[in-house]
C-alpha cells in the first residue's frame, strides 16, 4: 500500500520527497516550507547507528523545494485547502513546525508536531522536546491524523511547564501497520526520526512499551518507556499521579480525600487505566468501567469481583451515574452537547486533550460550560504529569531511575500543585483551568526560571 493522492505524502511520493517542514512565525504571522529528499529508497535503517547516523549523508541525488514552489506544487495537487488548515491549526495552537518524514517502502507516515521549543533550547542538553509517539492506522484520515499531533504537542508543552520539566512540547504521530518487534527495519526508522527530531519520545496508544525495550537495545537511548529496568513502563507512574489528583478533587468537592465507597466510571482500562482502577479499587471505591476490549474488564472483575466492577457499553459510560468520570483513553470526548449529559461531580483522568478543542479559548470556553454545569473539571496536562516525569527520569538517570526516587517529584506536582491550583480556584472567579493557563503561559512561551533537578 502507498501513501493515498491528495495527501501530503502522496504528494512527498510523487516529488521524490522523504521530509517536508511546515514552519510557523507566530511573532510575525509567517509561514515557510520546506521540502527535501535527504535518503535513498534503500537506506537500510535497520543498521541505524551502525552503519551510519543521523548526520550521514544518505543520498548522492539531493533535491530541496523552497516554499513558493511548494505551496504552488501543493495547489496544483489540489491539496492548498488541506495546507491552509494546517497553517490554521498550527496558528491557533502557537506551534513551531510540523514535519512530516516518509519512509516510502514500508510506508510509515510520520508526522512529528512540535510547539515551541523555548524551555528546551535553554536546558543544555541535546533533546529540546520530550513528547510520546502514538500509531495511528492508515485508513485514518490524514488531516485527523494531523489534528490530534498538534493538539496533542501543544498540550505536552504546557504539561512540561506546568510539571518543570525543561523541555519544549512535541507528539510525534505515526500512520502505519502494526510493527513486530523483529521488525528492524521500522524500528530503525523510528529510532532515526527520535534521534533527527531532538526529541525525547517513547510509547503511546498503539505502540507496545516492549517496542522501547527494543529500540533501546538495538538503536538509541532517546527512546524510553519500556518495561525492562527498575523503573518499568510509563502507564503506573501516571495511574498513580492521577490517583493523587483525584484525592484532591474530593477534597476540593466533598471536603475529605476519602474515596470510599465513591461510585467512578472509567473509560479505558489501557496501560494508565488498568493500575488506575486497582489503585481506586484498593482505596475503597466502587468502579463502573468500559473499554473496547472486553478481556481487559473480564480481568478486573475476576481480581475484584462484580460487585465492585461494572460494566458498562463504551457508548454508555458518558451518561452512567457516578460521582467522578475518568477518561483514560481517547481524547476529544467532551463537547459542548455531552456537558448536558453528564451525571458527574467531577470529571478528572489521565486521558490526554479530553476536550474537543483545537486552542486554548475554546478549552477555556468549554471548561467553563462544565462549571457552569456544576462539573468540577481541570485540563488534563495539569494532572496527569507522571508519565512525562517517569520519561523523563528515565531519559535523564538511565538505568539509575527509580519509582523510589521518581515519587516525590510525580507527590509534589500532581498532589501538592494541584492541590494549590485548586485552592487558588475557590478563591477568584476562573475556573481551575484558566488559572493554570496563566500560571504556565510564561514558562512556555518564554522559558522563565526553572529548577532542572529530579
Amino acid at each position: 500500500m502507498v501513501a493515498t493522492a491528495n495527501s501530503f505524502f502522496g504528494f512527498m511520493e510523487k516529488n521524490g520527497l522523504t521530509i517536508l517542514r511546515v514552519f510557523y512565525d507566530r511573532r510575525n504571522d509567517k509561514f515557510l516550507l520546506q521540502g527535501m529528499k535527504e535518503w535513498d529508497d534503500d537506506v537500510p535503517f535497520h543498521k541505524y547507528n551502525t552503519d551510519f547516523t543521523v548526520e550521514d549523508i544518505l543520498t548522492g541525488d539531493y533535491l530541496a523545494l523552497n516554499t513558493e514552489g511548494l505551496v504552488s506544487a501543493l495547489a496544483r495537487e489540489g491539496i492548498k485547502e488541506e495546507l491552509e488548515h494546517i497553517q490554521q491549526l498550527i496558528r491557533e495552537g502557537g506551534h513551531h513546525s510540523i514535519d512530516f518524514y516518509y519512509h516510502r517502502q514500508k510506508n510509515i507516515k510520520v508526522m512529528h508536531c512540535k510547539h515551541v521549543n523555548t524551555l528546551g533550547i535553554k536546558n543544555r542538553r541535546h533533546a529540546m522536546r520530550i513528547g510520546a509517539m502514538r500509531r495511528h492506522e492508515l485508513d485514518e484520515p490524514e488531516i485527523e491524523v494531523i489534528t490530534d499531533g498538534l493538539n496533542l504537542a501543544r498540550a505536552m508543552a504546557y504539561k512540561n511547564g506546568a510539571a518543570n520539566i525543561p523541555y519544549g512540547g512535541s507528539k510525534i504521530v505515526v500512520q502505519c501497520d502494526p510493527i513486530s518487534l523483529d521488525d528492524f527495519e521500522s524500528l530503525g526508522f523510528l529510532a532515526y526520526v527520535a534521534d533527527r527530531s531532538r526529541s525525547v519520545t517513547g510509547p503511546d496508544m498503539n505502540i507496545q512499551p516492549e517496542m522501547a525495550d527494543v529500540i533501546r537495545e538495538k538503536f538509541t537511548k532517546n527512546y524510553v518507556g519500556g518495561r525492562k529496568g527498575p523503573l518499568g513502563a510509563t502507564g503506573p507512574p501516571t495511574a498513580y499521579g492521577e490517583y493523587l489528583a483525584i484525592k484532591e478533587a474530593c477534597r476540593f468537592i466533598y471536603g475529605s480525600p476519602d474515596i470510599s465507597n465513591k461510585k467512578i466510571a472509567i473509560q479505558g482500562l489501557g496501560e494508565v487505566g488498568y493500575p488506575l482502577a486497582e489503585y481506586l479499587l484498593n482505596d475503597g471505591a466502587n468502579l463502573i468501567v468500559t473499554d473496547v476490549d472486553p478481556s481487559k474488564v473480564h480481568r478486573l472483575q475476576q481480581q475484584w469481583g462484580l460487585n465492585l466492577v461494572e460494566y458498562v457499553e463504551p457508548e454508555d459510560i458518558y451518561t452512567v451515574a457516578a460521582d467522578i468520570f475518568s477518561p483514560c483513553a481517547i481524547g476529544g470526548i467532551i463537547t459542548e452537547e455531552r456537558t448536558k449529559e453528564f451525571k458527574f461531580k467531577i470529571i478528572l483522568g489521565p486521558a490526554n486533550n479530553q476536550l474537543q478543542a483545537t486552542s486554548k479559548e475554546r478549552e477555556i470556553e468549554l471548561a467553563k460550560k462544565l462549571a457552569e454545569a456544576g462539573i468540577l473539571f481541570v485540563i488534563d496536562w495539569a494532572h496527569n504529569s507522571g508519565g512525562v516525569l517517569c520519561a523523563w527520569a528515565k531519559w535523564l538517570l538511565q538505568e539509575k531511575a527509580t519509582f523510589e526516587r521518581l515519587r516525590p517529584k510525580i507527590e509534589a506536582v500532581c498532589r501538592d500543585n494541584f492541590r494549590a491550583l485548586l485552592e487558588e480556584a475557590k478563591t477568584g472567579n476562573k475556573t481551575p483551568t484558566e488559572l493554570v493557563y496563566e500560571r504556565t503561559e510564561s514558562m512556555v512561551y518564554f522559558g522563565a526560571n526553572f529548577d532542572e533537578t529530579l
